[in-house]
């Protein structure tokens, strides 16, 4: 079990560290809920930020005769631009457009193609703050594309990883938690942004049960989930 903590005042104290930050969502939304607040701390103090969505999100809502693949995808799209701008970010996010929930599937050129794309939303920082999903956060999307953040994390010696795990207390199990010596947690206090937080998460309609209504099943975000992410702290882990 991890034992290892370290704690900061707020999430602006933090990423004064760096000169970039990027945020790997494997799906839109993602960001928000992993580090929503973080992505407003940062537009708080004018620290670049981009936001790179690997899939699509097509496959929400399998079967669904008004909201096909092709429009979902649309939706989604503008539901994630849309969040971004309630939370301060204005820089041009990068919509990779994998089919949702096939990231595990693709194969060694596509994956090649990811991780490249990843890292050169970079922009070949040397102070560069990457925030991406836990590589065991029990989602196989989720899994995937972490690898690949690691992978491109990899080619940028110096870079600063934080994951951050949105389904690992909703559907993980002991063994998904990170054990001694592979991660230090880190606490970013984001208080002050847990409004804007709120307002890009409201944004996501079609992921909270208000603009869908002909598909079964249906993905809704779980209460407790949504629960969490409105709390005054943001919680990763940093890759030892």
């Amino acid at each position: 079990m991890m034992d290892a903590r370290e704690t900061v005042a707020s999430a602006e104290e933090y990423l004064r560290g760096f000169d970039r930050l990027v945020v790997v969502a494997p799906h839109p939304d993602d960001d928000v809920l992993g580090c929503g607040g973080t992505l407003a701390a940062a537009a708080a103090i004018g620290l670049a930020a981009v936001v790179v969505y690997v899939t699509d999100g097509s496959a929400s809502h399998v079967g669904s005769a008004a909201y096909p693949p092709a429009r979902l995808r649309e939706v989604r799209e503008r539901e994630a631009r849309a969040a971004l701008t309630a939370l301060g970010i204005t820089t041009e996010p990068r919509f990779l457009r994998i089919a949702d929930g096939t990231v595990a599937d693709l194969d060694a050129n596509e994956n090649d193609a990811v991780v490249a794309a990843i890292a050169d939303a970079t922009n070949a920082s040397a102070n560069a703050l990457m925030m991406g999903p836990w590589l065991r956060d029990h989602h196989a999307d989720h899994v995937a594309v972490a690898s690949l953040v690691r992978r491109a994390c990899a080619q940028r010696p110096g870079m600063t990883l934080l994951e951050y795990a949105i389904w690992l207390d909703e559907l993980g199990s002991e063994a998904d938690r990170p054990r001694a010596g592979e991660a230090v947690e880190v606490t970013l206090d984001v208080g002050a942004h847990v409004a804007a937080k709120a307002e890009a998460l409201a944004e996501h309609r079609s992921q909270l049960g208000t603009l869908i209504t002909d598909a079964k099943p249906a993905f809704v975000l779980p209460p407790r989930l949504i629960a969490s992410a409105g709390q005054r702290c943001e919680r990763f882990l940093r890759i030892l």
